[in-house]
């Protein structure tokens, strides 16, 4: 999906009519590409099967089938039921946990460096730079990973406020937002309807959004301005946050060099807020 994904944001503005319909209808369906032949996907969008299959070609795939097949084995998923019967018996003793664990989030960090997309990392620093105010937010398991990013966001001077609760308290906060403001979203399968409808409401607002997400063949990805697809699946019942905490330490730090001398001058400056803040042993 990654393929389909980074084709359709790099190419909009050259793709035909019929194209753009065909990328979008994947992308907000891709379960319903499984079961739908190239005649009748045409039929389901409003263009000839010849402009379907010309589309996957374009894309990188010789048939259609195999364009269908990319697309299933980009779906499957672990549910966590699914997760606690593979891994039922997967450790004897606690060494084993720990070597299983850790090369699985060795992999993961291996695999994201291997495929991060440098100019993506650039576009999201120049986002957060300019963003007048930047909102964090990460529900469930993701709030961790939401508040690490606020708290270090603040450190560094930007005006940031993490949003972690759904429903009523999420649309009160993201009712302030305005145009100019960047939402930084930390959303893992399977996705939330308040995270899918905090992205369309930022969308409106016309405010940047940056989405990180091990699934970007999904709605919340084609609406997002820029989306990191970070792996998350480990060797035990939990998913793993190594790597998305990675992605922020990379984006944090390379903050941090953009601003460097103007945060040393300000850090100095608080030295004596600190002295009166922590007491001296």
């Amino acid at each position: 999906m990654e393929r389909i994904h980074r084709f359709f944001k790099e190419n909009y503005r050259t793709l035909t009519k019929g194209e753009k319909k065909i990328a979008e209808y994947v992308i907000k369906n891709p379960k319903k590409i499984l079961v739908l032949s190239a005649l009748d996907l045409g039929k389901e969008i409003g263009v000839s099967d010849a402009s379907v299959l010309r589309f996957t070609k374009t894309v990188g795939f010789n048939k259609y089938t195999d364009f269908r097949n990319y697309i299933a084995s980009e779906l499957t998923e672990m549910t966590p039921d699914d997760r606690l019967i593979k891994n039922w018996d997967s450790f004897h003793t606690k060494s084993e946990i720990a070597n299983k664990i850790v090369n699985a989030d060795l992999k993961n960090i291996q695999e994201f460096l291997s495929n991060v997309d440098f100019k993506q990392i650039d576009e999201a620093i120049e986002i957060i730079d300019k963003g007048k105010k930047i909102y964090s937010i990460g529900m469930g398991s993701s709030r961790s990973i939401s508040q690490f990013l606020y708290w270090q966001l603040k450190r560094l001077g930007y005006n940031t406020e993490a949003v972690n609760e759904g429903g009523l308290g999420l649309f009160e906060t993201l009712s302030h937002s305005k145009k100019g403001d960047v939402v930084i979203l930390f959303a893992f399968p399977r996705f939330l309807n308040d995270e899918i409808k905090a992205i369309k409401l930022a969308k409106e607002r016309k405010i940047k959004t940056i989405l990180i997400t091990s699934n970007i063949f999904s709605e919340i990805s084609f609406l997002s301005d820029v989306s990191f697809k970070v792996s998350v699946e480990n060797n035990g019942f939990f998913n793993s946050y190594i790597v998305p905490m990675e992605l922020c330490n990379i984006i944090l730090t390379a903050l941090f060099e953009k601003n460097k001398n103007s945060l040393m001058i300000e850090w100095k400056e608080n030295s004596l807020i600190k002295d009166f803040l922590f007491a001296n042993d």
